[in-house]
């Protein structure tokens, strides 16, 4: 039986790492997907807004080390990446035109569309976005 996938943003996984407001629910999320009970799925574009999200998170910066840490922890998840593709160039500048977001959150909820999966995320805007034409959880 194939694993139901489950598309996620950037905002969920720094929950993983850092105390805010969905922790737990992330934390749950990616329990379900170390159990094997879900596979989670994003964009490739996740590992620039990781890397950056971490660089820019927090006064004072965290230390390379602890980045180190991260890296590795995030590798480990063996998350399934998804490429933007030529071919959806114009769905994705139409929804993202339609409902008024940037091309960067428009991109998750395409693949959630193409994968016939929930979104999640931890972004309100996204959410209120991604709920007009997928399942969405804001965490």
């Amino acid at each position: 039986m194939k694993k139901k996938l489950a598309v996620f943003d950037t905002s969920v996984a720094i929950k993983w790492f850092f105390p805010e407001n969905g922790k737990d629910q992330a934390l749950v999320l990616r329990e379900k997907h170390v159990n094997g009970e879900i596979t989670l799925a994003t964009r490739d574009l996740f590992l620039y807004e990781f890397t950056s999200a971490l660089k820019n998170y927090s006064d004072p910066k965290i230390a390379e080390k602890d980045f180190l840490l991260a890296q590795k922890a995030i590798e480990s998840l063996r998350i399934t990446l998804f490429p933007l593709e030529y071919g959806e160039l114009s769905e994705l500048f139409s929804l993202s035109r339609n409902l008024d977001i940037s091309i960067y959150d428009s991109s998750y909820i395409l693949l959630a569309q193409k994968l016939s999966s929930s979104l999640y995320t931890g972004d309100k805007k996204l959410y209120l976005a991604g709920k007009k034409t997928v399942k969405a959880f804001l965490i």
